[in-house]
Order: structure tokens, then sequence, then C-alpha cells
């Protein structure tokens, strides 16, 4: 049984801004991020808990090779829903992610 994929608007935040920043670097490779992200999207619906803890409730997952993203995310078991609370760049302030994961 598969489980519903909810962003947060902060996830959707970064998504976007992500979308954007490489679509500005490079016309289609913000599409290419955006195809990546989605397609994972549907794999951590289907095997959510597989993916390693990064605090005592969200689980982190990373992207796959060019994109240096991980998501991090929650799993309502009872819901059958993963809340993702955010698609961070591995160089952005650690600090304002932890703030963001409390």
């Amino acid at each position: 049984m598969t489980f519903k994929v909810i962003a947060d608007a902060d996830a959707v935040q970064d998504w976007y801004e992500a979308v954007e920043y490489y679509e500005s670097k490079e016309p289609g490779v913000g599409l290419k991020f955006d195809d990546a992200i989605r397609s994972f999207l549907q794999t951590l619906s289907e095997h959510p808990e597989r993916f390693p803890a990064a605090t005592r409730l969200a689980r982190k997952a990373k992207l796959l090779s060019p994109w240096p993203f991980t998501i991090f995310f929650v799993i309502n078991a009872e819901f059958r829903e993963v809340k993702v609370l955010a698609i961070w760049h591995g160089a952005q302030n650690p600090a304002r992610l932890r703030r963001r994961l409390q």
C-alpha cells in the first residue's frame, strides 16, 4: 500500500526556488530537476520507511546525483501519509534546517 505524499509550504518553496535557479542557469535543467523530484516522491510514497532517521521524528533521503539535495520528511503511519518538510540543498546553512525540523 502506498502513502499519500504532502509537501508543506516551506518544502514547496524550496522546490520552486531550486527549479527556478536551475532553469535560470540553463534552460531545461530546472525541468529535469522537477522531474527528478516528482519521480523521487513516487518512490517515497511506496517505501518511506526504508530511509534513515535524521532526527527523532524526521527521516532523510538524498536525491541521486547530480542533484545535491536531501529531502526531509515525517511518516504518519496511522493515516498512511508522508509529509515533506524540506527539499534541502547541501550547501545551505544547517542551522536553518535544524530550526525547521523542530
